[in-house]
């Protein structure tokens, strides 16, 4: 299916590695220019040169998106390139400790809170204009599970994608009259670099045969029986950035195997 996205600008933050390389990979083959943005080079100069390789046109906006006067700074530099986003995918996150809250550290909880929450605000406050004013405008946040149904050991990460759930929908009311559409994708596990690190971690602290045996738990619990891909999420970021979904707005889309089905 054509998604029509030829010609569109997409700015994917956090796309240095994991589910956002994939989902600016899959808009570059859909034929937009992809803006790459983390906050190395050496991550974004890497999916700059997959998407290179496979004939499409990236560009680089290296920034940590939990500083506003960065992120405006990348977003001037665009337009100093005759740029301007016409598609937003929130990606970016970090999730610095799996642990119960009284034992991880207030710094760590300012940190998630600051790239995933304000980094989300940042990069709307950003981009906006320029899609109000063309009167066209695609956002997608990469929201989570474990902010809808809750997640033990990750109470700080999923604080911060609760606030970008409710910001999408606030947003999506605030900007629909403009055509702005803003929605979000819901992912439980997916296979990712981020999630394979913390099962390493894991492995250090309980031993590999036993997260082997956590990790078929988990797959038991789904409907589908497996743990998603990056693949999975990308497909539905494009739908949602696509016209094709030019009817939907302020709406959660689980890409999650049926593990919660909440209504």
């Amino acid at each position: 299916m054509d998604m029509m996205l030829a010609g569109k600008t997409a700015l994917v933050t956090g796309s240095g590695s994991g589910i956002g390389q994939t989902i600016a990979c899959a808009f570059a083959r859909e034929g937009a220019a992809v803006v790459v943005n983390d906050i190395t080079e050496e991550r974004v100069a890497g999916t700059i040169a997959l998407i290179g390789q496979a004939g499409g046109r990236a560009m680089p906006a290296i920034c940590d998106i939990g500083s506003l006067d960065a992120v405006n700074a990348a977003v001037a530099s665009l337009a100093d390139q005759g740029l301007s986003p016409d598609i937003l995918v929130n990606n970016a996150a970090v999730l610095l400790a799996s642990a119960p809250f009284l034992e991880t550290r207030p710094e760590d909880c300012e940190r998630e809170i600051r790239v995933i929450l304000h980094g989300t605000l940042n990069c709307m406050r950003a981009v906006l204009p320029g899609m109000i004013g063309r009167r066209w405008g695609k956002v997608v946040n990469i929201v989570s599970d474990a902010a809808r149904g809750g997640q033990e050991r990750e109470a700080n990460y999923s604080a911060a994608k609760g606030g970008v759930l409710a910001f999408t929908k606030s947003m999506a009311r605030e900007v629909g009259r403009h055509n702005i559409n803003v929605n979000a994708v819901s992912p439980a596990a997916t296979d990712t670099p981020l999630r394979q690190a913390l099962l390493r971690k894991m492995a250090e602290r309980i031993g590999e045969q036993a997260v082997q045996e956590r990790e078929e738990k988990t797959r038991r619990a789904y409907p589908l029986k497996r743990i998603g891909t990056p693949e999975d999420v990308s497909n539905a970021v494009l739908f949602l950035a696509s016209d094709a979904a030019r009817h939907i707005t302020g709406q959660v889309l689980s890409v999650n195997g049926g593990y919660t089905m909440i209504g």
